[in-house]
C-alpha cells in the first residue's frame, strides 16, 4: 500500500471531504488529490498534520511515504546494526509464513526504511532515491502566462529571492504566484521606471524578470489592444533613442535591457526572458535564437526554454495568400549568470516543498 491509498482509507473511514481536510491542514484541495492518486509525496510536515487531523499514526504515515519518522532516525544512528539485524530477522520470519516482504515493504518493492536486506541467503540492494512520478514541470504548456509562470520559478527561483519585475505591467505572471514567496520588485515603464536604466545597485538582486512588448506594429489596427511596440518606445519612429526601427528596434531593447540585468544580477542570478518570433517585412525573424546568442556574450547561460501555446486559434484581419506559418506561440528563456565556470546544481529546494 502507497500513502495515498491509506489516507483515501482513512479519510473515508472517517467520512471526511477533501476540502474539509485540505482547509485544515492548510494545503489546496487540488494538492490533497494528488497526494491520494499517489502523483506527489508529501512533506514531512504535511505528513504530520494529516496523522494529527487524521489521528492515526504518524510512524505509519513516514513509512508509506518511503521516510524514516524523525524519532526513529536517532535510534538508527545510535544502533545502526541492531536496527539493521532486527530488521533482517523480520523479513527472513515474513518470507517462511508466506507473507513476503509485505511487512515492510510497499506494493512497489521499495524498502521503507532503505537498509540493505538478506532474505533466504540472496542479498537485496538499497532501493535508489526518489520516487516515480509524472508529476513535472513539462517544457511545452497550453494555456497562459499565470499558469505557466509559477511553474518556472518553482524551479529556477528559491522562495525568499529578491525578484525585479521591470516590465511588470499588470501583474499577470503573479496572478498565482502567493505574494509571500518572494521580494518583489514591480516596475514598469507607464510608471517612469525603464527596464534599461534600473534603480537598482550592481549585484543586488536574484532574479530578474523581462517581458516587453515583443513584436513590433505594422500600422492600421492590426494590433489594436495588443501590448506592442509602438505605444511605448515608437519603434516605427527612427526619434525612438535607438536610432533602429521594427524587428531591429525590439532586439535592441532586449539587448539594452539583458546588460542592465546583467549589471544589477548577483553571481548565479536568474534572468527570465519572455518573447516570440516574429515575421518583419516577409522575413524570419527567430528572435528567441538571437536572444541567446546575444545574452551569451553578457555572460548569460541558458539553462531553459519554455513554449507556452495559446488555447485559442489566431487569426487575421485580412488574407491574400498565406507566405509562413501563423505564430501561436512564445517562449520564456531562463538564463543564469555565470562566469562560465559552474553549472546549475538544481532547485535543491523543491523536494522538500513540494
Amino acid at each position: 500500500m502507497r500513502i495515498g491509498n491509506r489516507l483515501h482509507q482513512l479519510r473515508q473511514s472517517k467520512s471526511i471531504g477533501l476540502k474539509p481536510l485540505a482547509k485544515k491542514i492548510g494545503v489546496d484541495r487540488s494538492y490533497l488529490s494528488r497526494i491520494e492518486s499517489n502523483h506527489v509525496q508529501p512533506s514531512e510536515q504535511i505528513i504530520r498534520k494529516l496523522a494529527r487531523s487524521l489521528g492515526c499514526d504518524e510512524a505509519e504515515l513516514m513509512l508509506l511515504a518511503n521516510r524514516v519518522p524523525p524519532t526513529w532516525r536517532t535510534a538508527i544512528k545510535k544502533a545502526p546494526q541492531h536496527t539493521a539485524s532486527i530488521i533482517r530477522d523480520s523479513l527472513t520470519t515474513s518470507a517462511k509464513n508466506g507473507n513476503g516482504h509485505a511487512d515492510l515493504l510497499h506494493s512497489n518493492g521499495e524498502n521503507a526504511v532503505g537498509l540493505e536486506e538478506s532474505v533466504n541467503g540472496k542479498t537485496r540492494r538499497k532501493s535508489p532515491a526518489g520516487i516515480s512520478t509524472n508529476d513535472l514541470v513539462f517544457s511545452a504548456h497550453i494555456g497562459t502566462n499565470d499558469e505557466l509562470f509559477p511553474a518556472i520559478l518553482s524551479l529556477y527561483v528559491k522562495p525568499g529571492s529578491t525578484v525585479a519585475d521591470v516590465t511588470y505591467g499588470k501583474g499577470v505572471f503573479w496572478k498565482q504566484v502567493p505574494p509571500e514567496k518572494y521580494k518583489l520588485l514591480a516596475t514598469d515603464l507607464s510608471e517612469g521606471a525603464d527596464c534599461r536604466s534600473l534603480p537598482y545597485k550592481d549585484s543586488s538582486l536574484d532574479c530578474v524578470v523581462l517581458d516587453p512588448p515583443y513584436m513590433h506594429t505594422p500600422g492600421g489596427t492590426a494590433h489594436v489592444g495588443h501590448q506592442n511596440f509602438e505605444g511605448y518606445y515608437g519603434n516605427n519612429r527612427a526619434a525612438n533613442g535607438s536610432g533602429k526601427k521594427y524587428h531591429e528596434a525590439v532586439l535592441d531593447l532586449y539587448f539594452v535591457a539583458g546588460e542592465e540585468a546583467s549589471r544589477v544580477l548577483r553571481g548565479e542570478g536568474i534572468f527570465i526572458v519572455k518573447c516570440a518570433d516574429e515575421v518583419c517585412a516577409n522575413r524570419q525573424r527567430l528572435t528567441h535564437v538571437e536572444l541567446i546568442n546575444q545574452y551569451a556574450q553578457n555572460g548569460f547561460i541558458i539553462e531553459d526554454l519554455f513554449v507556452l501555446l495559446r488555447r485559442n486559434r489566431p487569426g487575421v484581419s485580412r488574407m491574400m495568400r498565406q507566405m509562413h506559418a501563423r505564430k501561436n506561440h512564445s517562449y520564456f528563456l531562463v538564463f543564469r549568470k555565470s562566469n562560465g565556470k559552474t553549472r546549475w546544481t538544481g532547485s535543491k529546494w523543491l523536494s522538500s516543498s513540494r
